[in-house]
């Protein structure tokens, strides 16, 4: 993704900036949003770890990724799903925290409720199906026994993320998710309410 603007600002402090400056900056940010967006900039960063060191898995972050996402297309998710597939563990690449909760993070506000909660937790509905891990305890989403989203979360691990290590898996190229990621990044905002909206009763473990 390449952007060449013709004009830039000429401040070296922001101290120092123009009225001038700030009307060159918002109108680069308005081309920017419109054209490219935070969707272009969650795959440029995703392609910077195609060749990332798969630290003894049978396959890296950025393969894992690629095909969770391609197995949720191919059983018929929604755009949702499939970007959250696609982007599920991309934190683990860059940083020590949950990474569950920063991805959630990263694809906030654009999120419905329901798939931001499946994104946070997947990390410990996953842990159930670490067989023979010597210190992760499999029943680490039994916290959750009856949230109302329990049950499409232990499905995404179970159908797209947990058997998502196979090298000879057919699995589509970064570049066939990308009309999907700038469609779903494309939406309103206000068109997330309604799903939002739709929520079951919460729960008390949530």
């Amino acid at each position: 993704m390449s952007i060449i603007h013709t004009e830039s600002a000429s401040f070296r402090a922001l101290s120092e900036a123009t009225a001038q400056d700030w009307s060159i900056i918002e109108r680069a940010e308005r081309h920017y949003r419109a054209e490219y967006g935070p969707g272009a900039g969650l795959l440029t960063l995703m392609a910077a770890f195609a060749h990332i060191d798969a630290q003894g898995a049978p396959i890296n972050v950025y393969q894992h990724c690629l095909q969770t996402a391609t197995r949720a297309l191919e059983a018929g998710a929604d755009d949702e799903l499939v970007v959250v597939a696609l982007f599920h563990d991309l934190p683990e690449a860059f940083s020590d925290n949950h990474h569950g909760r920063l991805a959630a993070q990263i694809l906030a506000p654009r999120l419905s409720e329901r798939r931001s909660w499946l994104l946070t937790h997947h990390v410990e509905f996953q842990a159930y199906h670490f067989a023979n891990h010597p210190t992760r305890d499999r029943h680490e989403r039994d916290q959750f026994a009856g949230h109302p989203y329990f049950e499409q979360t232990a499905e995404f691990c179970a159908k797209f993320d947990q058997n998502s290590f196979d090298p000879a898996y057919p699995t589509l190229p970064l570049e066939g998710f990308e009309p999907i990621v700038r469609r779903f990044f494309a939406r309103p905002l206000a068109a997330i309410a309604p799903l939002a909206a739709k929520k079951p009763a919460a729960h008390a473990a949530s």
